[in-house]
């Protein structure tokens, strides 16, 4: 019986952490966007309390998909950050195509929208990236 070969980083790839990280965003991102929408519908004028919960759910979801990612595949976090924000504007670009018209978005919103995702994504990469341990020094004596 041949004995298992385990890769330097435990396991772990690029593709699979990006995957699993992106489902994880999205997931909770649409349970956020369930809260959201009960908090408005208890709400007696849910038109004033839409556009603010939209953009912190919009915020949130670009973070997201680069912290966790970053956070499970634990090393170049820039990268799996940009990768994620990357596939989350993809996915937003979809969407925005099957579920409404194209042009009801303004230029300006997609213009900054993007950027937006992939600066966050990135920010939220690094974060997630991070190292989670310092590595102490003993003591001499």
């Amino acid at each position: 019986m041949k004995a298992k070969r385990f890769r330097k980083d435990g396991g772990r790839s690029f593709a699979g952490s990006l995957l699993r990280g992106l489902l994880l965003a999205v997931s909770v991102t649409a349970l956020l966007l369930l809260l959201f929408s009960a908090i408005c519908f208890k709400n007696g004028d849910p038109s004033k309390a839409v556009r603010p919960f939209a953009a912190v759910a919009f915020f949130f979801s670009a973070f997201l998909s680069g912290f966790l990612p970053a956070g499970f595949y634990r090393r170049r976090g820039l990268l799996i950050g940009l990768a994620g924000g990357a596939g989350l504007a993809l996915l937003f670009a979809i969407l925005s195509l099957i579920l409404g018209n194209p042009g009801s978005v303004p230029a300006a919103a997609r213009l900054i929208g993007y950027p937006a995702i992939l600066l966050l994504s990135a920010f939220g990469g690094l974060l997630g990236g991070a190292k989670r341990h310092v590595r102490r020094r003993r003591p001499r004596g």
